[in-house]
């Protein structure tokens, strides 16, 4: 099935999350950095940032169990879903006890003939903003849909 070109400018509802210093740190764990700017509050302090900081593919966390703007599109099937690509781009660093309000768009839809067939590829942008509505971290990601499979 084609993805039809109409869901560009698709939003989700907006979302929040709050980053926790333990939730950095387990992630820090989780993917190996031993940094201590994520997990050592005295030497974080010693640095230009203050402070712990998150590391920067924990802005993936922030969609994680989050809204999906692919979500209602008619005919849409997960199963034809590859991940083609991510990037973000860092207005400031995610800190402890910062909390973001998150939105994802559909910014756009095309068509490639790939070796195996068919794909469409879906360019979804999130946002998440702080509490004076400024951006701390954007977000986008290529989905590619397999049409034939």
């Amino acid at each position: 099935m084609a993805i039809d070109k109409s869901i560009i400018g698709r939003k989700t509802e907006v979302y929040t999350r709050e980053v926790e210093k333990g939730h950095i740190r387990r992630f820090a764990e989780a993917v190996g950095d031993d940094h201590p700017l994520y997990t050592d509050e005295t030497y974080a302090a010693s640095t230009p940032y203050r402070g712990i900081i998150a590391p920067p593919t924990f802005a993936t966390t922030l969609t994680m169990d989050a809204p999906n703007p692919l979500k209602s599109v008619p005919g849409f099937e997960m199963r034809r879903v590859l991940h083609g690509e991510q990037e973000y781009i860092f207005h400031r660093p995610m800190r402890p006890g910062d909390k973001y309000w998150i939105q994802s768009e559909i910014t756009d839809v095309y068509d490639r003939q790939g070796s195996s067939g068919r794909m469409t590829f879906i360019i979804i942008e999130t946002v998440a903003r702080d509490i004076n509505n400024e951006p701390v971290v954007t977000g986008r990601s290529t989905i590619v849909y397999r049409q034939d499979i």
